[in-house]
């Protein structure tokens, strides 16, 4: 009896006690700057990271393409000077520009501006992808600290039972069996949370990058462990809310004017001059001269126009497989999230308080004494079963809301 009074004593204070210390040195380090929330997370990235920075630039190199529309070729200028047309030295100035037809301009302003237009989605299309990959870091960094949580009440209850079971076993109640297994479990969980809380430094690193801020960054750790959904999300994709789309389409509107352009180079060249000549130091001899460049073999063209007819056909194609099977893939999501909702659903109303009452009447029958080490262990173990599984379901369903809004969600 005296033996199970010092044992609970030692349960209530001192192990308590010794746990604290000892977790103190697996705690991750006091965070410097004020944690961030998501949509901060979101902002800051989507304001100064050097991914996007790299793609708005390729826009601005786009933008000052395409005021070389009107290219011109250069103005021939021919000045000779000597015995021209007789004894007398004489002088002569010739001047010629050659111009494509205008309208093959026009056309040329239009590509290049399409381009632009492509340039700028795609910056559109990479800001989602950050989006996304900001959204999963962030959800993930929350959830392996929730881990880092259970393991650290686990690591602590079963350093408090590896203790009570030395003692056990110094007292007489037990054998040398249940006080090696106790103090090998402690020990196996202490290394899981030093690990967990290792890849929590890391992946804090990995978001700061995203970010595009320097060292680590600390996540709010109050925040739900669950993404928030919008009616749009689900509400349906297209070329508007669709990045992916809004690219293949403006590489298809950029494909068909490259055909235009291609069928008008076909059409012949313009040439005005001007020529001034001395005779005999006579001046006020002078010509204006205007004629057309026709190509003699076409064949070379022909074979450009179609081959960009081909590769419009194979932007259209392109776009319509797209959306097939981007629309195919948010059905599959919109599924499988209706089925994580219920798997949630279960987890929430029915495993986790099962959890807690197992963990309660376990912990009460060892302290108790009603039951050895073993049984405590074979007992408990379901509940952080059920526990960590509930932080993988919550994985995958958040997997899956970030996916949804990559395809059809807001940016923000």
């Amino acid at each position: 009896m005296i033996q199970r009074l010092f044992l609970l004593f030692w349960l209530l204070t001192g192990g308590a006690v010794y746990a604290q210390n000892t977790l103190r040195t697996v705690a991750p380090p006091a965070a410097t700057a004020p944690p961030l929330t998501l949509p901060q997370a979101l902002q800051t990235g989507l304001g100064q990271s050097l991914f996007l920075q790299n793609a708005t630039l390729e826009v601005e190199r786009q933008r000052a393409l395409s005021r070389t529309g009107y290219d011109l070729p250069r103005t021939v200028v021919d000045y000779q000077y000597g015995q021209i047309s007789g004894s007398l030295a004489d002088q002569s100035l010739n001047v010629v520009q050659q111009t494509a037809f205008p309208t093959l301009y026009g056309a040329q302003r239009k590509l290049l501006e399409g381009q632009t237009a492509t340039a700028e989605q795609r910056v559109r299309l990479q800001r989602r992808e950050l989006t996304r990959a900001i959204r999963t870091s962030y959800f993930e960094l929350l959830l392996l600290q929730r881990r880092a949580a259970l393991l650290r009440r686990q690591d602590s209850l079963y350093r408090r039972a590896a203790r009570a079971a030395e003692v056990r076993y110094r007292t007489g109640e037990t054998n040398r069996l249940e006080q090696v297994s106790a103090a090998a479990r402690s020990q196996e969980l202490h290394n899981r949370l030093l690990t967990v809380l290792t890849e929590v430094q890391v992946r804090q690193q990995q978001l700061g990058l995203l970010l595009g801020t320097s060292g680590s960054v600390h996540v709010d750790t109050t925040a739900s462990l669950l993404a928030s959904l919008t009616p749009a999300d689900t509400a349906g994709i297209s070329p508007e809310t669709n990045p992916t789309l809004s690219v293949l389409q403006q590489e298809v509107a950029v494909s068909e004017q490259q055909t235009r352009v291609e069928q008008l180079r076909r059409l012949p060249d313009l040439r005005v001059g001007y020529f001034n000549q001395t005779i005999n130091k006579e001046r006020g001899f002078q010509v204006a001269q205007a004629g057309v460049a026709l190509p003699l073999l076409g064949g070379a063209q022909r074979g450009r126009i179609q081959a960009a007819k081909v590769a419009e056909q194979a932007a259209t194609a392109q776009l319509s497989y797209a959306n097939l099977q981007l629309n195919s893939q948010f059905s599959g999501l919109r599924q499988q999230l209706t089925r994580a909702r219920a798997s949630l659903n279960y987890y929430q109303q029915t495993a986790l308080p099962q959890a807690r009452l197992i963990l309660d009447a376990a912990n009460k029958s060892f302290r108790a004494g009603d039951i050895d080490y073993v049984e405590f262990v074979v007992n408990t173990q379901p509940a952080w079963d059920l526990q960590t599984a509930y932080l993988d379901q919550i994985t995958q369903y958040n997997a899956l809301v970030i996916s949804l809004q990559a395809l059809a969600g807001t940016d923000n």
